[in-house]
């Protein structure tokens, strides 16, 4: 028969051995619980990733098949409806103000302008004649962006929908289907997904024109004016009307302030 002490040396081993084989089996249930999140986290980011893909909304999405792409036509659309365009002019050609952005298409604060203020001046003075809008281009975010050679060739994209006054509907279009800023988003599909939203171009017409030396020429023209007068930021806005020209506005301004810009140069 085996000594007491014997007796002890071999429990104290099994209990070793035990407690070494729960210890084991933690760290396997650990392992397992740690590569269970890690696969949850990695689905919910590839579920996140397709929604964003699909949806158009900040990822520069324009493919015109996109539910969220055809409701932005048809927004454009309604808000646009019968105001007269010409070139990248809208409104009445006898408005006695004209109201001249200076902006960049990948712009972000020309995005929330546009919504906002911008938006409210279109129903409104706009629409009833009182205010002429011009559309110009001057490079900010595309300049500090991956491509800012592009920056000719996106705004002409613009100024070709123009040529069939559908100008703005372009712009409007582009903003709402904006990507992110600082990200490579605008290349040759881009601008052409977008032109198949803009509704009654002629899409042969318009990437002939968009290529066009005179628009390219235009572009750059414009550049050259904002410089001229030490226009650095976009949006910037200058009003004109009986009285003169105001100071211009930078930024996302309210509709309030644009009103009062307005009225000061009846």
């Amino acid at each position: 028969m085996a000594s007491r002490s014997k007796q002890k040396e071999e429990a104290r081993a099994r209990r070793i051995a035990e407690e070494q084989a729960h210890a084991e089996h933690a760290r396997r249930q650990r392992r397992l619980r740690m590569l269970g999140i890690t696969l949850g986290v990695a689905v919910v980011v590839a579920v996140v990733a397709v929604i964003v893909a699909s949806s158009g909304g900040g990822s520069g999405n324009a493919n015109p098949n996109n539910p969220a792409n055809k409701q932005a036509q048809r927004d454009v659309d309604t808000q646009l409806a019968g105001i007269p365009q010409s070139g990248m002019k809208l409104g009445a050609s006898n408005a006695k103000v004209i109201l001249t952005e200076f902006a960049d298409l990948q712009c972000p604060i020309c995005k929330e302008f546009s919504e906002g203020a911008e938006a409210q001046l279109i129903a409104n003075e706009v629409k009833q004649g009182k205010v002429l809008l011009i559309y110009r281009s001057l490079s900010t975010a595309t300049s500090n962006g991956p491509n800012p050679d592009i920056f000719p060739t996106q705004q002409a994209a613009a100024l070709a929908a123009g040529e069939q006054q559908k100008g703005w509907n372009y712009v409007q279009l582009f903003y709402k289907e904006q990507g992110t800023e600082g990200t490579d988003y605008v290349n040759t599909t881009f601008l052409n997904n977008l032109a198949h939203q803009v509704t009654g171009l002629d899409f042969s017409k318009w990437s002939t024109d968009r290529t066009s030396p005179t628009l390219i020429s235009q572009v750059n023209q414009d550049q050259q004016a904002a410089q001229s007068k030490g226009f650095n930021s976009t949006p910037t806005i200058v009003v004109q009307g009986p009285k003169g020209e105001a100071a211009p506005l930078v930024g996302n301004v309210d509709y309030g302030t644009l009103q009062a810009k307005i009225k000061s140069v009846q």
